[in-house]
């Protein structure tokens, strides 16, 4: 069964300039009819152990589940020790506990585009996360809470399902529906690979923007724009099917991942009301 929410990320820059509280998030998804928020722990920084609690009770109340989103596990190709990624982990893995959450998303600390012809740089950052997440691995098993690497624009395929994989235990996938993309891949085959090792993830949209030059008669080339869904040109319908078809009847939780947010427009309900409308429509 896939359960649909909303990510905290979609009011991210109204967060940061607090011109909107955490608790509004949560009022707002619920008003939207979210089954569950994914919490950003950036977002919630300087809140204390007592304030997530908190925080997890007032979600309760208003019938959402909270789950967790760590950050960068670090940069093995500039000389992060798998130390520095296990401390952050630990930390993340308090907070997640806190919100009740049965999960804690983290992701690796670079994008393919930047390395795309320094092979061996990609293979340093597999292989730093793959020890940090054997390192970590014994701190979450004891918290109860599954440690879950994102598709996050950086591995392929197969060098996720290695990572998985050598990892071991219960690490698993944090799948995003449209982050293949960034990687050069087909979004559908992405999906229907990694769906099997994956209990939650983002979806979003995307548009391809062109990038004229000054005189307009051709183009530069041209740019990939993060849209809410049903905003873009992504076959949602057909990545929804390859998803269900990986998950094979288990529980999902989706969210929803707004990237495209500004400090000062409060959009979210307005465009993730038909987001929702339209994944419902798809899951149904």
């Amino acid at each position: 069964m896939i359960h649909l929410g909303v990510d905290t990320l979609c009011w991210h820059l109204r967060l940061e300039n607090r011109s909107v509280a955490v608790e509004v998030v949560l009022e707002q998804a619920a008003e939207l009819g979210a089954e569950f928020v994914q919490v950003n722990l950036h977002h919630v920084r300087e809140r204390e152990i007592g304030d997530l609690r908190a925080l997890a009770a007032r979600g309760d109340s208003l019938g959402l589940r909270l789950l967790a989103s760590g950050d960068f596990l670090g940069e093995g190709r500039h000389g992060d020790s798998p130390a520095l990624g296990v401390g952050r982990v630990h930390g993340w893995l308090q907070r997640a506990v806190a919100l009740g959450s049965p999960i804690l998303r983290v992701v690796s600390g670079f994008y393919r585009a930047d390395l795309m012809a320094k092979p061996e740089l990609i293979e340093a950052e597999r292989r730093y996360v793959v020890s940090v997440l054997q390192e970590a691995l014994p701190a979450a098993d004891a918290a109860r809470v599954t440690l879950l690497l994102e598709n996050h624009s950086d591995f392929t395929v197969d060098e996720y399902c290695s990572l998985v994989a050598e990892a071991g235990g219960s690490t698993g996938v944090f799948l995003d529906l449209i982050n293949p993309i960034a990687a050069l891949d087909d979004p559908v085959p992405v999906v229907r690979a990694l769906a099997p090792l994956a209990r939650a993830g983002h979806v979003k949209d995307y548009v391809f923007e062109s990038i004229p030059t000054d005189d307009g008669y051709h183009r530069r080339g041209f740019a990939v724009r993060y849209r809410y869904p049903g905003e873009g040109v992504a076959d949602l319908p057909r990545l929804m099917a390859s998803l269900r078809e990986g998950l094979d009847g288990r529980d999902f939780h989706l969210s929803v991942e707004g990237l495209d947010n500004y400090a000062d427009v409060d959009d979210q309900r307005k465009r993730l009301a038909p987001a929702l409308a339209l994944l419902r429509s798809l899951v149904a």
